[in-house]
């Protein structure tokens, strides 16, 4: 915050509500703005004489162009603030804007080279149209002072050189790339990196994603896709201070997890490319199934793990034919079922000797499968203290079964506890 711009205001009124804002320093107030869309920041001018124009002080902008009935406007609005700030610096750019208009990709480019100058530290730009037909200044690339990136709907050219030495997080959604190692240079060569979230698209020009990083924490990988994706994709990942890891992922074939890291929590839904027609053909193919095996390998010093029953029933194939990994760290486990297929935990309980918690959660329109909710001997309740079922008890014979094996496997029953939503 630029000392140019904190004042104490001064009141000889009696204090009301208002008023004791008003008392507090441009500096806090401004950050309170700062966490404001501008067109809510523009509405406190009639709170107070002194808010008459104090609004054109924040160092920040959060605009929507679907908040202007002329476009003109808009592009007035971001002009003048960009003016009013040159010499100084901003905390903050958002930007949603509308790339049909003809002159928007070379306006939006001009806005971010002149933010970068103004060593802004917060940058989120976002198209509604989300075709990619903005190809990202690549100035962004040198702003040192960035502290976060989020970008969505655009292209993303091939860095020549990397200087980001404080960006700490990295938002990127149904971006494009024209060259398939310019999102791994970027994240390479960001030294305090903490967080990268991705929510990808078909055809997105990156078939290999390599994130390697020294400091990351927090990886998310988003790929929604229900079409049969026949190419091979691969996403590798080399975060050996890795924390927490999302994977939401419909069109990956193979995740690679390298320098196992240590992590706290996982969320995992992939079925690494495999439709239900191609997985007993798949069983059978030592690659694949190293690939699975290595990934298990590569989370299983998870603490808190959650998992979708796609995922388990890939485990569960696989399981036939090599020794899952032991998970010794994991304490609680998140089972999310499309349908009654209980009979698959058992399988995966096996490798998990500390657990202490389990919730088991059901989709609203599942689907009745007349399964064996136990198909085999389940003596591996030692640890387990907490079960939750996250569905209404209906009393149907299956959720029985299951409730009915969990008391009488309990070492001690009556210190078990299974909670039904």
């Amino acid at each position: 915050m630029d000392a140019g711009r904190v004042k104490r205001a001064r009141s000889t009124n009696p204090p009301s509500e208002v008023e004791r804002l008003s008392s507090l320093p441009d500096c806090l107030i401004f950050q309170v703005f700062l966490n404001l869309p501008t067109k809510d920041v523009v509405k406190t001018s009639v709170l107070s004489t002194r808010w008459t124009t104090l609004w054109k002080d924040v160092p920040g902008l959060d605009l929507d162009t679907e908040d202007f009935n002329i476009h003109e406007t808009f592009v007035s609005f971001v002009d003048n603030f960009l003016e009013r700030n040159r010499g100084l610096s901003i905390h903050r750019f958002k930007l949603t804007y509308d790339s049909s208009y003809a002159e928007e990709p070379s306006l939006v480019n001009r806005w971010v080279y002149t933010a970068a100058r103004l060593k802004v530290e917060h940058l989120d730009l976002s198209d509604v149209v989300c075709d990619q037909d903005l190809m990202m200044n690549p100035t962004v690339y040198t702003c040192s002072s960035l502290v976060s990136l989020r970008l969505m709907g655009m292209s993303l050219p091939s860095p020549e050189r990397v200087s980001l030495p404080f960006l700490k997080d990295i938002v990127l959604i149904v971006v494009e790339y024209t060259n398939r190692w310019a999102l791994e240079k970027l994240i390479s060569q960001c030294p305090v990196l903490e967080n990268v979230s991705i929510d990808r698209i078909y055809g997105d020009g990156m078939p290999i994603l390599r994130v390697r990083s020294q400091s990351l924490l927090s990886f998310l990988h988003y790929w929604d896709t229900n079409d049969d994706y026949e190419e091979d994709s691969i996403v590798e990942i080399d975060a050996p201070m890795l924390k927490y890891l999302r994977i939401s992922d419909g069109g990956t074939t193979s995740f690679i997890i390298k320098n196992q890291p240590s992590l706290v929590e996982a969320d995992i839904e992939t079925v690494f490319n495999l439709t239900n027609e191609r997985r007993l053909q798949v069983a059978n193919e030592i690659q694949k199934r190293d690939m699975v095996r290595d990934f298990l390998v590569g989370i299983s010093k998870v603490k808190d793990l959650t998992i979708a029953s796609s995922t388990l029933k890939v485990i569960y194939d696989y399981a036939r034919y090599v020794q899952l990994p032991v998970f010794r760290n994991l304490y609680t486990l998140c089972v999310r079922f499309d349908s009654y297929m209980w009979e698959m935990l058992p399988v995966f309980l096996e490798v998990c000797p500390n657990l202490k918690t389990r919730v088991v959660g059901t989709s609203e329109n599942y689907l009745r499968v007349d399964l064996t909710v136990i198909a085999r001997p389940w003596n591996l309740l030692s640890s387990l203290e907490h079960v939750d079922i996250e569905r209404p008890l209906k009393g149907e014979a299956l959720e029985m079964s299951l409730v009915g094996y969990l008391l009488e496997n309990s070492p001690k029953p009556q210190e078990t506890i299974i909670k039904f939503a």
